[in-house]
């Protein structure tokens, strides 16, 4: 069904079991369709889906207004996604994923998936979901959401970070990026594999460190090289601009996002960097080291 032509998708996202309660208005939660989306109404939930159906697209997403909620947001995002996108739906294992952070607005957000299975359509169908939730005023959040196949729909891909890189909550005042500069001091380091690491150190001055080390191997013969730069760092709205002291006149450009990340029963710092300025975007995640 999630891998069909865009009319099957398209009825696969009107057939997404949201209940009634939240409703989008017109000043309600901010938005920008990500690339390669297509937006439908259905009630009080908007509807995000691909126009082109296939593994680069895997999700279907969607706005389904305000909620009322008590306790944590982390209780919060869980009950939302359980009692509002999949109600009734039986949860495949006890195993979840979840990330908590503040967005370069300040505001914080819980995003929480697992996987169910339940009937949409009239077949039994296995699903990942997630439910995000942020703040919508006193003892209300607002809730976005995704639905897709259990192989391929993490949401937390270039879509998701586009999607949610565009949330704008109507009552909140931003806070010039502060909460996000102070999470990202320090240093973040990205390993792919035994074939090469990447590393990035925030440092309260503005200044940030660069340093890259590949491995190659060919038969019995290994080769190593490292590449290490400096350079001023700055974040706007967002964006993340890294101006190597070597080349400033060609900065390299991100959206960052930083966040908790639920891993082995434990939350660990990690920090996601897109590069929106290629196709298709790159996504690359970084962990804190201690």
């Amino acid at each position: 069904m999630w891998t069909r032509h865009r009319h099957a998708l398209l009825a696969a996202a009107v057939a997404v079991p949201l209940t009634a309660g939240g409703q989008m208005k017109p000043d309600d939660l901010g938005f920008t369709v990500p690339s390669g989306y297509l937006q439908q109404q259905q009630g009080g939930v908007i509807i995000l889906a691909p126009a082109n159906a296939g593994p680069q697209n895997p999700c279907v997403y969607g706005l389904a207004g305000r909620h009322a909620y008590t306790g944590s947001l982390e209780n919060a995002a869980e009950a939302a996604l359980t009692q509002v996108v999949v109600p009734g739906w039986q949860r495949l294992d006890d195993r979840h994923a979840a990330m908590r952070g503040t967005s370069a607005d300040g505001w914080p957000y819980v995003w929480y998936r697992a996987a169910f299975r339940g009937n949409m359509n009239g077949q039994q169908t296995a699903v990942n979901a997630m439910a995000l939730v942020l703040p919508a005023g006193p003892g209300q959040v607002h809730l976005v959401w995704s639905m897709g196949n259990i192989a391929h729909c993490l949401a937390d891909d270039a879509t998701f970070e586009a999607l949610f890189h565009s949330l704008h909550p109507p009552a909140w005042t931003p806070d010039g990026g502060q909460a996000l500069t102070k999470a990202m001091a320090g240093t973040w380091r990205f390993t792919a594999g035994s074939a090469g690491m990447h590393q990035l150190t925030f440092r309260p001055d503005g200044r940030y460190a660069r340093d890259l080390g590949t491995m190659a191997r060919v038969g019995v013969m290994e080769t190593t090289s490292s590449q290490a730069t400096d350079g001023r760092f700055a974040l706007r709205n967002g964006e993340l601009t890294l101006t190597a002291d070597h080349r400033p006149q060609a900065p390299d450009r991100y959206r960052v996002r930083v966040y908790d990340e639920w891993y082995q029963d434990r939350w660990k710092p990690a920090m996601t960097l897109v590069n929106a300025g290629i196709t298709p975007p790159t996504v690359v995640q970084y962990y804190r080291v201690d």
